[in-house]
């Protein structure tokens, strides 16, 4: 199996350039918060800790800008970027993606402070980061949690919509067969599927990416369009959001239309937050599976 050590999906990052005004679009849809951190190297984030995988808003301050791996995207982008891998060791998935052929920075360690009643600790991590564009869309790196504990807390994990889980990724690729041969080099044919319409699944353990083509994204989530400032990087593919699995999707709905949240029920019965709503990124609400 290529990339034995990654073993699921940990978290996925969404840029933006208002931290506290995305934080706020997430509270309007029934998140619950971990306190807002700052990295060692100067980046702030949001994460909305679900049961086993999370998201991450992530601000970049103007000086940092120009040297994020993300500086391709156009400044005013705001969206999803990047792809954190579960692994238990990024250096040794650092040597795997050598013997594939695949040349990546060396591993790079990380971390920030966490605020507890009890006192500050500093959650930490070990990153291997994939070459930028080495699949197209989305970039992806593996994220080596040294302090689980700091991040992964129960009080974090109970939201008021429900939601449980990161049940799949969707990504719009006009071509998603072509990328088959990429992704089944890094994570092996049994891992790839394909989907209708020239579509394409990418599964492994808890991660799971569908590639839409523009129309068939477009039958399934009406009048969402694909935005400007994409990176050249990305072969005309976009990154687009999250499925996102609840405890129960008509508690759910209640709550969004007590906040006046804007969405629509599709015909699959998905509820579907468009990229306005959610930071740049589409969230779509589905009852979560048995």
């Amino acid at each position: 199996m290529s990339l034995p050590s990654v073993t699921g999906l940990d978290h996925y990052i969404i840029r933006v350039n208002d931290l506290q005004a995305a934080t706020d679009r997430y509270v309007k849809l029934g998140f619950s918060l971990a306190p807002q951190g700052r990295h060692h190297r100067g980046t702030r984030n949001q994460t909305i800790i679900l049961d086993a995988n999370y998201l991450e808003l992530l601000y970049f301050p103007e000086e940092l800008k120009a040297e994020s791996r993300f500086s391709g995207y156009d400044d005013a982008y705001e969206g999803p970027v990047a792809t954190a891998l579960q692994t238990t060791d990024s250096a040794a998935v650092h040597q795997e993606l050598a013997r594939l052929g695949i040349t990546a920075d060396d591993p790079q360690s990380g971390g920030r402070p966490v605020h507890l009643p009890e006192g500050s600790e500093d959650a930490a991590w070990i990153n291997t980061n994939f070459p930028a564009g080495l699949l197209g869309v989305p970039d992806f790196f593996t994220c080596g949690h040294l302090t689980r504990h700091l991040v992964y807390r129960p009080q974090w994990q109970d939201h008021a919509n429900g939601a449980r889980r990161i049940e799949s990724l969707v990504a719009v690729h006009p071509d998603p067969a072509s990328l088959r041969a990429g992704y089944e080099r890094v994570f092996g044919a049994i891992a790839i599927s394909a989907l209708p319409d020239n579509g394409l699944q990418v599964r492994r353990g808890s991660l799971r990416i569908d590639f839409l083509s523009p129309a068939a994204f477009e039958q399934r989530y009406p009048r969402v369009r694909i935005p400007a400032g994409l990176p050249a990087s990305a072969g005309g593919g976009w990154f687009a959001g999250s499925v996102i699995g609840v405890r129960d999707l008509a508690k759910t709905r209640v709550l969004f239309d007590a906040n006046q949240v804007n969405y629509r029920a599709n015909a699959q019965g998905e509820l579907v937050v468009p990229p306005e709503a959610g930071a740049g990124a589409l969230q779509v609400f589905v009852q979560e599976a048995a």
